[in-house]
């Protein structure tokens, strides 16, 4: 696994990626840096925006499909670009978190990754490190 806690592993029609970390919220910021590096790259990293989201879901692969799809959300729908994730509060159930970012111009966007799948989503935690693997849909 890179130093950055995803890699990308090859899938037929999507992209596809491995993700590690060693608590749950690494996971998730994890999982949240391979998807952004998917779709833009911002020369000039300005955080100049801020939003927050919490999230309830019945199970942690549910909340990490949550999390990811509202970070799009966020990206296509408001071109709010995050750059800098804190996760305040999470389990496996809920998650409260704080994204500093940008706008986003639709120069900057080089892929549009139009959904996170639940092919492959397992989260699963060795005692060690969390892991799981995400598909996107581009």
């Amino acid at each position: 696994m890179a130093e950055s806690g995803y890699r990308f592993i090859d899938h037929p029609s999507d992209v596809g990626m491995s993700v590690s970390g060693v608590t749950l919220a690494e996971l998730f910021i994890n999982a949240a840096k391979g998807m952004l590096s998917v779709i833009s790259e911002p020369a000039q990293k300005r955080k100049n925006l801020s939003k927050k989201m919490h999230l309830e879901e019945d199970s942690p692969e549910e909340l990490l499909h949550s999390y990811l799809s509202e970070i799009l959300w966020f990206i296509f729908k408001e071109r709010f670009f995050p750059i800098n994730i804190v996760i305040q509060q999470i389990n496996e159930n809920t998650l409260d978190v704080t994204f500093e970012g940008m706008r986003l111009s639709d120069e900057e966007i080089y892929c549009e990754v139009k959904a996170v799948t639940y092919h492959q989503l397992k989260i699963i935690n060795n005692g060690k490190t969390w892991s799981t693997k995400l598909i996107f849909d581009v």
